[in-house]
């Protein structure tokens, strides 16, 4: 009767659940409380205004994802927890396709290995506790090579669906196009099909990109004012690749970033689960490298991961989120040498099954992964965090790049949200609640990520005047100094030799957030004078009590007037 019933068991039907309910269970626990970066702001405000000029939400436009966040809103009523039920949402569905994708590819044992490494992949678990769009990198790079996977083995009826879901995933990341096109050229090649289908496949592929491009460009003013828009995001280049003009050094600290972080999101137990495949197949990988990079299914691998790691390696990549690309393919690939290996294993021991093999790997992998997760580590460190990256000590530098490299857990979402609470509750109380009585003035600091920086002031604290201010010390730029003004959702910029800072008759305080390792904050202090506020994190808030004065004062070229 128990052999009976295990074989009426729909693994797939029952696998996808356990997925979902794993997702739920590892994910509701550690969401975060407070909106975690920059970008994160930008979305938030985009659901009261949706304006691209105003970076609500930055350039591309990101008008689907802001469409999907704004209808979760409903449900959850706070930008926030609706952008992280939206990650979560699709994480889930990005590991049920992954699954099912694999074992179409390989084999249900590969499907589920492919799937539980997914879940448990730091990266993958850290982008779905935060309100990031950065899981739909993940779950369009596994639906449109899915698909471009049905497409490949001959099934004509997949280049529409291909060719509309690559479209459409231009409307949460315009980079997915881009990278995954290829791919999906690859796969038309190999399937064949009629010239009709291809060309109402092309018709279907440009249909969805007009489908969120049009409305986008028309809410700038039109195609021209749009790309516009593009080509100042894409300068961003210029610092990071050799080939647009960067330094050795800066294409170093790129390249860099993307070895480390692509390491981590293969993790230790994958990096020598590899190490140890590579070894054991080190003969037959030699003689036959050519043969096997040949075969149609490692093109379809090459060009599923191929161009966006190559984009990020010697291009840009500032997040490890962008890895989320190929962090799928990673998995999956990973998942076969496991399987792979358990059968080395289990040829050398006959008494132990390549079954348990796997599973116990598996284990393995999904508790130190756990672990590296929910560890409470105190990554606090109020020196490197004020700490210019050109005063930093050699041990300050090391802690600082690990930290950037390798830390992407709980304590690091937890650290954050202690951060912002803290800046949100201790400028309330520096302003007795009163807008009119405070300006706040935000600086740079080295750990923006989890700074209090300018955008979460103004989210968070909308009937502040909220001041933004660079000049040689903080941007480089000799010539002028700049300021990003913003107050209630909205913002202006300027720039110029000096700038007026207004203060209005009822302003008595000005909150500084700002290193206290700088000729800034020494200028602040000798003219009007510092108060500190310790706080447990290791940071520190200044604020300045000015009451009533009347005089005007300047600060690197910064005039603060009545």
């Amino acid at each position: 009767m128990l052999k009976l019933s295990r074989a009426k068991i729909n693994w797939d039907t029952v696998f996808p659940l356990i997925l979902i309910i794993t997702i739920l269970i590892t994910r509701i626990p550690f969401m975060s409380k407070f909106l975690y970066e920059w970008d994160s702001a930008n979305y938030a405000l985009a659901f009261t205004n949706y304006n691209i000029v105003q970076q609500q939400p930055h350039p591309p436009g990101y008008l689907f994802y802001v469409a999907l966040g704004r209808g979760f809103n409903y449900v959850f009523n706070d930008p926030n927890t609706s952008l992280i039920a939206l990650a979560i949402f699709f994480s889930a569905l990005s590991a049920v396709l992954l699954y099912f994708m694999t074992k179409e590819i390989f084999s249900r044992r590969v499907g589920i290995a492919s799937s539980i490494l997914f879940i448990f992949n730091p990266l993958i678990w850290f982008y779905g506790e935060i309100a990031s769009i950065y899981i739909f990198e993940a779950f369009f790079s596994i639906l449109i090579a899915y698909s471009c996977y049905k497409l490949f083995r001959g099934d004509e009826r997949f280049i529409y669906l291909s060719a509309m879901v690559l479209g459409l995933a231009g409307g949460f990341r315009t980079d997915l196009v881009e990278f995954m096109f290829p791919l999906w050229v690859l796969c038309i090649l190999y399937a064949k099909p009629s010239f009709i289908k291809f060309i109402k496949g092309m018709a279907v592929f440009a249909l969805s990109i007009l489908s969120w491009l049009i409305p986008t460009a028309l809410s700038v003013g039109g195609i021209h004012q749009y790309l516009q828009l593009l080509r100042s995001t894409s300068a961003a280049a210029d610092y990071t690749s050799i080939i647009f003009g960067a330094s050795i050094s800066q294409q170093i600290l790129n390249s860099g970033a993307c070895i480390i972080w692509s390491l981590l999101g293969l993790t230790v137990i994958g990096i020598l689960t590899v190490l140890y495949f590579l070894i054991k197949r080190r003969n037959v990988l030699k003689n036959n490298l050519v043969f096997h990079l040949k075969k149609p299914l490692t093109l379809f691998f090459l060009l599923w991961a191929g161009p966006a790691f190559i984009f990020y390696l010697l291009i840009y990549v500032v997040k490890p989120g962008y890895l989320l690309t190929c962090i799928p393919v990673f998995m999956v690939m990973l998942a076969y040498i496991m399987n792979r290996v358990s059968g080395f294993i289990n040829i050398k021991f006959p008494e132990v099954s390549a079954k348990k093999v796997l599973a116990s790997i598996l284990v393995i992998y999904a508790l130190l992964n756990a672990a590296y997760f929910i560890y409470p580590g105190d990554i606090h460190n109020g020196d490197t965090w004020e700490t210019p990256m050109d005063k930093m000590s050699t041990t300050q530098e090391i802690w600082f790049d690990l930290d950037v490299g390798l830390i992407y857990n709980n304590a690091k979402i937890s650290a954050n949200d202690e951060n912002t609470a803290l800046h949100i509750q201790n400028i309330l109380n520096i302003s007795n609640s009163d807008p009119s009585s405070t300006i706040i003035i935000i600086r740079d600091i080295t750990r923006e990520d989890e700074g209090f920086n300018w955008r979460k002031a103004m989210y968070y604290l909308p009937g502040y005047d909220v001041y933004y201010l660079f000049n040689e010390e903080n941007s480089g730029i000799t010539a002028n100094v700049s300021s990003w003004h913003g107050k209630n959702h909205s913002y202006t910029t300027s720039k110029a030799p000096t700038l007026d800072v207004p203060m209005n008759s009822s302003t008595t305080r000005i909150v500084w957030i700002m290193s206290n390792q700088t000729s800034f904050y020494q200028e602040v202090k000798s003219k009007v004078g510092v108060n500190s506020i310790k706080l447990p994190n290791g940071l520190n808030i200044y604020y300045s009590q000015i009451g009533n004065q009347t005089s005007n004062f300047q600060i690197s070229g910064f005039i603060f007037r009545r």
